[in-house]
């Protein structure tokens, strides 16, 4: 599959300039910045080793639209090697040490300039000098200034004033014998005694000599490499670049196949729509999501061929979407099934919003978007009865609260467009929705929005019905946009920390005592007790409006207007586990002995919970809570 071999640093630049070495044209440009070209130049005039490059030969399976090493005069001829890693030590050399223009880098603020470089034969010939020191730079013009330019400080604008400051151009190093004779002409005219022909040989064979027999070490990878295997060897190897993805090697490959086409351009025109699609739910999805989705469909359209001729179902090719599939994907194959993912994404998008899931920030799984668009490619009018959209989200809630998009998950995806698809059609329930399961103890481990159980459960609380704490509407995504609906504690965090007996911030931040309020409201609520946040509340909404309201959020209001933690946290729990059960389809059971327990363990619950507790809580001055809560609105520990 590959070879390794020394070969001479100048024979490398030898075809790097011939075109014989050109880059895939998912190479970035070369970005290495003044400091690392004339690091680069001390170390390898000292023999130092600056690590392996990397081919591939040319005439693979996989083909690529090349294009030249950044400052090669364009050729039309055939590259017979693609470069795969180690562009920005060849593209430095290069231009350094046989490009005859300036270089275009960068200095340490990152701004482009354009440099010339030296090598300072006297200091590189003093042991007592650093060899880095004796590699310069200097302006496309070759002259130094300050002062505003009023002051030249360094001028090599002449060969005669870079004879006389012992100036080579390092352009002229793995070829030196023109500038050499000036040099010497130069020195026996200005001063014979300086003895310039042999000083110059000296500086030679201790300097240019490193230049003419430095050997890096080539890797080459034959050409019966197959495309997985130089997507991953490259993605391990290749770190000073950009790293090379799927996408970016189907892009180069799509390329080669008609040059007109770009798919990095396809698919920025096609994440703007997407993007910009129903409140940006979709702004998780990534160009190889969307592969992933292309993937899938094209190789069970292969498979259901194959079986179709009535060929053994052993030797049937599986259904995929891993590294693999996609790499083998051809422009026929994404020119033909691009469309109709990207009207899957749609739909998926709208199917979210239908489960009160609005922006992506709020999507639980991003990667759960890629069967579900592939099922709507797949599905089509199939989903719109009651009973089908029924059978999806029972597939849909069970993915997130079994959490099983957060391992691996191209076998899964692949097992989700086959089952589900089959589940909806009559066929047996999937595998996802079989082997998902929820226990209680997870709602207490629920803290932050970072979870995708935690972000499915507000959704699924506004689908069943949370209402407005300001209107007593229900809540949707005008009301979520307009009035900044947020994820706020029930029994405040500084009431909870100034209880007696104290609420432990395991118990005060879980998802049991959070629910979505908006900014207003929560406001009001401050850090007062809840007894006193409902009297301010019930000034603006009736008492039964009110009440109303907490229990669309899964809230007893006697247990508010008693300060009862316990036994709201009991009370609120079992309903939140109820109504997960009832989204995956299972009875997952009680969780009241857990909840109890973990309010045991933590000292602040008696033995009849259910009844008021006897919070004592320290009175503070209404007005002042108020000013110190007050603004802050958005008081949860965000990721």
């Amino acid at each position: 599959m590959f070879k390794t071999n020394e070969v001479l640093l100048k024979n490398l630049i030898d075809d790097v300039e011939k075109g014989k070495i050109q880059l895939p044209d998912f190479q970035r440009s070369w970005i290495w910045d003044d400091d690392r070209i004339k690091g680069l130049l001390a170390s390898v005039s000292l023999g130092f080793p600056m690590g392996a490059v990397m081919t591939l030969s040319a005439g693979s399976e996989i083909k690529f639209r090349t294009r030249p090493i950044q400052g090669v005069v364009e050729t039309n001829g055939e590259a017979e090697s693609f470069l795969l890693d180690g562009q920005q030590r060849l593209t430095s050399l290069y231009q350094t040490l046989r490009h005859l223009g300036p270089v275009e880098t960068q200095n340490s603020h990152k701004q482009p300039i354009k440099r010339r470089y030296y090598v300072d034969i006297e200091k590189a010939l003093d042991p007592e000098v650093e060899r880095e020191q004796a590699f310069i730079s200097v302006p496309e013009n070759r002259r130094e200034t300050r002062d505003f330019g009023r002051e030249i400080v360094r001028d090599l604008s002449a060969p005669q004033l870079e004879y006389q400051q012992h100036m080579m151009p390092t352009e002229c190093i793995t070829n030196p014998r023109n500038w050499e004779r000036g040099y010497v002409r130069y020195w026996e005219k200005e001063n014979p005694d300086y003895r310039a022909f042999e000083h110059f040989g000296n500086f030679e064979d201790k300097v240019l000599v490193k230049f003419n027999e430095y050997q890096l070490p080539v890797i080459n990878l034959e050409k019966d490499t197959p495309k997985e295997a130089i997507c991953t060897v490259f993605e391990k190897v290749n770190t000073g670049g950009v790293p090379l993805n799927v996408f970016e090697l189907a892009t180069a490959s799509f390329a080669a196949d008609a040059d007109a086409f770009s798919l990095r351009d396809d698919w920025a025109d096609r994440r703007r729509r997407l993007y910009n699609y129903v409140g940006g739910v979709l702004q998780g999805i990534g160009a190889d999501n969307f592969l992933q989705a292309i993937a899938l469909l094209k190789t069970q359209e292969d498979r259901k061929l194959h079986l179709s001729r009535g060929e053994p179902q052993g030797q049937a090719p599986a259904v995929g979407c891993r590294r693999r599939d996609i790499l083998n994907l051809t422009l026929d194959d994404y020119l033909r099934w691009a469309d109709k993912v990207e009207t899957g994404f749609t739909e998926a998008a709208k199917f979210l919003q239908s489960q009160y899931i609005f922006g992506h920030q709020n999507v639980p799984y991003s990667t759960q978007l890629v069967p579900l668009a592939a099922l709507y490619v797949e599905l089509g009018n199939e989903l719109h009865p009651y009973n089908a959209k029924e059978k999806l989200e029972r597939w849909f809630w069970s993915g997130i609260f079994g959490e099983i998009y957060g391992g691996p998950i191209e076998t899964l995806f692949a097992l989700d467009l086959t089952q589900v698809a089959d589940y909806i059609r009559g066929g047996p329930t999937p595998s996802a929705i079989e082997q998902a399961n929820f226990i209680p103890e997870r709602l207490l481990t629920l803290q932050t929005r970072n979870s995708a159980a935690y972000k499915g459960l507000y959704a699924l609380q506004m689908r069943m019905g949370a209402k407005d704490w300001i209107s007593g509407g229900p809540l949707h995504l005008a009301v979520y946009d307009n009035e900044n609906i947020d994820i706020h504690h029930i029994f405040p965090k500084s009431w909870c920390e100034r209880a007696a007996p104290r609420i432990p911030k395991r118990l005060y931040n879980c998802i049991i005592n959070k629910t979505s309020i908006d900014s207003r409201t929560n406001r009001i609520i401050g850090g007062r007790a809840p007894s006193r946040y409902i009297d301010h509340l019930q000034k603006d909404i009736s008492p039964a409006l009110l009440d109303s309201i907490l229990s669309a959020h899964w809230v007893e209001p006697d247990y508010l207007r008693q300060d009862d933690f316990a036994s709201f946290f009991v009370g609120r729990g079992e309903a939140m586990l109820s109504l997960i059960g009832n989204a995956m389809g299972r009875d997952l059971g009680g969780g009241r002995d857990v909840f109890l327990n973990a309010l045991y363990s933590a000292g602040v619950a008696v033995a009849n919970t259910g009844a008021a507790a006897g919070w004592l809580v320290d009175d503070v001055e209404e007005d002042e809570e108020f000013d110190k809560m007050g603004d802050a609105v958005f008081d949860e520990e965000r990721p």
